[in-house]
């Protein structure tokens, strides 16, 4: 069946003196030659098609089992686009009712002639920022063509070879998310990222009342049809980041699906110089991540002052520097494993004087009788000294435990249900020959740590290491291997300060000591 195309505007024939028009024919081809445009009536019958079809063009969408529905909205717009001249038509075709089909009518200007294809679009397409209702599908997102062929032109009335028959140009998901940990918990994010391995072809900021709308857990989401590729969805939950990978993967427009998916929680990113296990260090939920090894402080070489000296990490979780038989004035010694505790800045003196934690005076008012919990944050305090662990720099956030937090960690925080010695953590154990304190991360689900075992499988798994490093008093050191102390950020008092301490089967945090005794220091970063 044809359909007719009305002339609005009457042909103007230009007569060219010495030339005659009869019997020739204009050729559109000859760039000599100007198009002949003109403003037109277009009317024709728009429909989906087949009953069957799962999706149609229509703006108004809803759900019937698993086929998704569609209808034509009056008032709705269409614009042309004539493939064979390359040129989109100015004005549009708009929708005379409302219904599964309709007479779509309007004004269009340009230039068409007999056997041009014509594309009738409607809606230019935008799949971000979408709700995840149907309703934002149906009121943004529903992009749908027709291709229709124009049979003659004679007289101002034209005809096409046959109706319009749009096809939707997406396809349409209904998403039930789930956490892959337990196969079972909903999941409501409020942003979903689609990707199609090339790029983000589909996105969602999601508002709570999305959720009000379709039910808990429910998203739907318009997205760009494709073949074959490897998709990845990434969802933002709280704080937390949840993704889905599924490779050969085929969405094909027109169609509607249902996917119940399972996402995977993503761990922190792990800071430079940071251990990948996260432990919770008190009530509120509050995480860390501990250093790669205990702090150290290094100056280049023994005619030097050591106020020019650099902090960096240890190499390893089991390593240390001062050994028992380390005397004197450390005079012959470039680096230091023990530190008062003292922290004041280096260009910054408290009450007038300045206190460093490589000090060997025995006098605790010389380690600041002044400083309070606030003053002491190993990566502010130290802010002018040249932080690097080997090659890079330590960064902003680095800190000591407070009492409170070393407490929670050895009594109350729980490991796989249990609290802890061989819970969450293992005392009086050796690593490379060294004994210490083995402390499993918040979801540790391996076996317990002892002597022998392969430690690096133990450390992949996030698992931190506290050398029994011994203790320093003036320039006399002692203990190496047999007990651990471990500063606090927490004064006591003008002459003391908390710390936790451990020997070979008992673990005793709160414990508190003069200022000048020189302590190991371990750093951690809250987890973000």
């Amino acid at each position: 069946m044809t359909k007719k195309i009305y002339s609005m505007c009457m042909a103007v024939a230009l007569l060219v003196a010495g030339v005659a028009m009869s019997g020739c024919k204009k050729d559109n081809n000859n760039p000599d030659q100007p198009k002949q445009v003109q403003t037109y009536k277009m009317s024709i019958q728009a429909s989906k098609g087949t009953d069957q079809q799962a999706n149609g063009p229509r703006r108004v969408l809803g759900l019937d089992g698993t086929t998704l529905t569609a209808t034509w909205q009056a008032g709705e717009q269409v614009s042309v686009y004539n493939e064979t001249q390359s040129e989109a038509l100015t004005g549009y075709l708009e929708a005379q009712s409302s219904g599964a089909s309709v007479q779509l009518e309007g004004s269009l200007t340009g230039t068409i002639g007999e056997g041009d294809e014509l594309t009738l679009k409607y809606r230019a397409p935008s799949y971000a920022n979408q709700s995840g209702t149907l309703e934002f599908i149906s009121a943004n997102c529903d992009y749908a063509t027709a291709s229709v062929t124009v049979a003659t032109v004679a007289g101002g009335e034209i005809t096409t070879t046959a109706d319009a028959n749009f096809e939707n140009q997406q396809a349409i998901v209904k998403f039930t998310l789930k956490d892959a940990a337990d196969h079972t918990t909903l999941l409501s994010p409020t942003a979903l990222i689609f990707n199609d391995g090339t790029a983000n072809i589909a996105t969602l900021t999601i508002p709570d009342a999305t959720y009000t709308t379709n039910g808990e857990g429910i998203l739907f989401m318009a997205i760009p049809g494709f073949v074959d590729k490897t998709i990845t969805m990434t969802a933002t939950v709280g704080s937390d980041t949840y993704t889905f990978n599924k490779t050969s993967t085929t969405l094909t427009n027109g169609q509607y699906y249902i996917l119940p998916v399972e996402m995977a929680k993503e761990a922190p990113a792990v800071p430079a110089g940071a251990l990948t296990g996260a432990f919770t260090v008190d009530g509120s939920g509050t995480k860390v991540n501990f250093a790669k090894g205990n702090l150290k402080y290094t100056r280049e070489s023994t005619s030097v002052d050591w106020s020019t000296g650099t902090f960096s990490f240890m190499d390893n979780q089991y390593d240390y520097i001062e050994t028992s038989n380390v005397s004197g004035n450390y005079a012959n010694e470039t680096a230091i494993g023990l530190f008062g505790w003292a922290t004041s800045n280096i260009n910054t003196p408290v009450d007038n004087t300045y206190y460093y934690p490589y000090e060997t005076d025995k006098t605790s008012t010389s380690y600041g009788s002044g400083i309070t919990t606030a003053n002491v944050n190993w990566a502010t305090a130290h802010a002018n000294y040249d932080w690097r662990a080997n090659t890079a720099d330590l960064g902003t956030g680095w800190r000591t435990l407070t009492n409170d937090e070393w407490t929670y960690l050895f009594t109350t925080r729980t490991v796989n249900g249990g609290t802890g010695k061989d819970k969450s953590y293992t005392v009086g154990q050796c690593v490379n020959g060294t004994p210490g304190v083995v402390l499993y991360p918040d979801n540790y689900t391996g076996a317990i740590y002892t002597t022998g075992s392969d430690w690096s499988t133990f450390e992949d798994a996030g698992c931190v290491f506290l050398p029994a490093a011994g203790c320093r008093n003036g320039t006399s050191v002692s203990n190496v291997g047999v007990y651990g102390l471990y500063w606090s950020s927490t004064s006591y008092s003008g002459t003391d300060a908390y710390f936790m301490y451990f020997r070979s089967n008992m673990v005793l945090p709160g414990s508190h000591y003069a200022r000048y005794y020189g302590f190991s220091v371990r750093l951690v970063k809250n987890v973000e």
